[in-house]
């Protein structure tokens, strides 16, 4: 009976050394966390503090705007640090004149065999003037009404498929391209229409017919999708 509580009771000083250890291991972790948190906080406050004095001496005294890290606005809401960050590169960005909408999109890597109604993604924004593309889902949406041009271009290595372009739920437009035996080719479509604001516009591959092959990408060549405001 004695060895039997010697035993248990030694047990039990090992768990409590376990969780001790456990203990100190955790508040080490977040000593470091709140170092690193630290050190962010450091950085963020120097970057916008060299963005302030950059834009500053760039616009000139009559342009100057400040801002403290936390400002209070009307609904009483805080304006965080990243925020306030994102304002002031914001104002560094290039401004256009009311009205102006265009949008230049590429397919940074090959669409690997898509099938029927499948939305082709222009990943790589190059142009996004008004906002109205999403890179991540391939659609436009109008951010105003009015007569609009789109231009996609599909290129193909040893495959085929017809594309459509869409606006909502109609078909606007399609190309069809057949590039077999080692064949790379490409193919474009050019449309003209009128576009209500919150319209979406995007490129997919044929509702019914899917086609077979990659939709090919590389650095000699790459898909795109276009668009700009006529009137």
């Amino acid at each position: 009976m004695v060895h039997h509580q010697s035993d248990l009771i030694g047990d039990l000083k090992e768990r409590n050394i376990l969780q001790e250890r456990r203990i100190s291991e955790l508040e080490a972790a977040r000593h470091t966390q709140d170092n690193i948190c630290d050190e962010m906080k450091i950085r963020l406050e120097k970057t916008e503090s060299r963005l302030h004095s950059h834009f500053s001496v760039s616009s000139g005294p009559t342009n100057i705007t400040t801002k403290s890290p936390e400002e209070d606005i009307p609904d009483g809401r805080i304006v965080r640090s990243g925020r306030l960050l994102m304002n002031t590169i914001s104002n560094g960005m290039p401004s256009y004149e009311e009205g102006v909408i265009a949008f230049y999109a590429q397919m940074s890597s090959s669409e690997i065999s898509p099938g029927a109604h499948h939305t082709l993604i222009f990943d790589k924004v190059r142009t996004n003037v008004g906002n109205g593309y999403n890179g991540v889902t391939g659609v436009f949406t109008a951010p105003n009404e009015g007569i609009y041009a789109f231009i996609w271009v599909i290129r193909m290595l040893n495959a085929e498929h017809s594309t459509e372009l869409m606006i909502n739920n109609d078909i606007l437009g399609a190309t069809f391209l057949r590039a077999k035996n080692n064949d790379d080719g490409s193919v474009s479509g050019t449309a003209i229409a009128h576009v209500a604001k919150g319209d979406v516009v995007f490129v997919r591959i044929h509702s019914t017919y899917a086609g077979d092959g990659n939709v090919f990408s590389n650095l000699h060549g790459k898909p795109t999708f276009s668009g700009w405001l006529l009137h």
